[in-house]
């Protein structure tokens, strides 16, 4: 009996230590480089908003004093030891498809190994510091949402292989919520699990109660003015946006659905916007009248030069719609009229040139029975 106790608690050591190598095995397998692993930064904003004041966000590196979590380190013997990081910057290029990247290696921001006092795991608290922005001014309501995400990051100090002395960053792990996430960013992606999402949208702040404006007027001679025409105007909305960010003017005669206006329109009428988010493209369609032409100008990406006929599919607009007071027009000509039977003015001209072909041709058959 004590002889099988004795085999079932070295089987049971070695398990364990085969499970503690195993563990030891995986956790330095999920070590990175520190020029691989980056900090990213995804912007979500609509292509078309200037970015300029809220391109740079900022982030802190806090040492965490804890020797439970910084592996060997000596919280009485080292704490004035430790290097303190400043904070850190990325700062996104321009934006492209909703959003705008930026990224910072690790290297860039542990430089030294050898600014530590000796080999073991150190580990910061990251946090992005950036302020969070929800203000009206000149025309636009600005917001930027700042993620609340926690990281730590530990690096793996090591001593130098001879015959190279002093210490080496061996690398780094990244964590969130307890769990590793992977820094590195890979191929066809912007970011790396070290990830931060923020969410910047501006809100066009109407002029005269109206953002964005399609008007109508009928012109020609021959123009009925009182017609209607009908027009639809298909809104893309920013991925920051909602159905429920875009209004039409009070008491307008148009039909909303969802990012959707119809209306029929006579001379004078307008679909008009009284809220949109900036970043918004549309796009206008109208269907015409065979006796008509129309020419589309104002914020569309080719005006019409000329009168066109036929209907009118998917003009778009010049761009994003950034700022309010754009405006789109549909001008419906009519210039002339075909007529479409015999003018009682005209009739007895008419029929002196049909009495005068019937007596050509009547002295044209006598002429001929005289010659037989």
């Amino acid at each position: 009996m004590k002889r099988f106790l004795s085999i079932l608690i070295a089987v049971m050591m070695v398990a364990s230590l085969g499970s503690f190598v195993a563990f030891a095995a995986d956790d330095a397998a999920t070590q990175y480089g520190l020029g691989d692993a980056k900090m990213t930064k995804d912007l979500e904003v609509a292509d078309g908003i200037n970015i300029n004041d809220v391109k740079t966000f900022k982030f802190s590196f806090t040492f965490v004093n804890d020797p439970e979590i910084s592996i060997g380190y000596d919280a009485t013997a080292d704490a004035t030891k430790v290097p303190e990081i400043a904070e850190q910057t990325i700062e996104v290029a321009a934006q492209s498809g909703g959003h705008a990247y930026g990224s910072k290696a690790l290297n860039t921001i542990f430089t030294d190994a050898n600014a530590f006092p000796h080999a073991g795991v150190y580990a910061y608290t990251v946090k992005e510091t950036t302020a969070a922005i929800n203000t009206t001014a000149n025309g636009v309501t600005k917001t930027l949402t700042v993620d609340a995400a926690e990281y730590t990051v530990r690096l793996y100090v090591t001593n130098a292989v001879s015959p190279a002395t002093g210490l080496v960053f061996s690398g780094v792990t990244v964590e969130k919520a307890g769990e590793k996430v992977d820094p590195t960013i890979k191929d066809s992606e912007k970011t790396s699990g070290f990830n931060f999402e923020n969410t910047y949208k501006e809100e066009l702040v109407p002029v005269d109660g109206v953002v964005f404006t399609v008007e109508k007027t009928i012109t020609g001679d021959y123009a009925d003015k009182t017609k209607t025409f009908p027009i639809t105007v298909e809104l893309t909305i920013p991925s920051t946006a909602t159905a429920a960010d875009v209004a039409l003017k009070e008491g307008s005669t148009a039909t909303l659905d969802g990012t959707t206006a119809t209306a029929n329109l006579a001379d004078g009428g307008k679909i008009e916007f009284a809220k949109l988010p900036a970043g918004t493209t549309f796009t206008v369609s109208e269907t015409q009248d065979a006796a008509y032409k129309s020419k589309i100008t104002g914020y569309v990406a080719t005006e019409d030069t000329a009168l066109v006929a036929g209907n009118r599919t998917d003009i778009a607009g010049e761009g994003p719609i950034v700022e309010a007071g754009k405006t789109v027009t549909i001008e419906n000509n009519r210039e002339d009229v075909i007529p479409t039977g015999v003018i009682i003015n005209n009739l007895p001209y008419i029929l002196l040139v049909v009495i005068a072909g019937g007596a050509l041709a009547f002295m044209a058959l006598k002429k001929k029975a005289y010659k037989a």
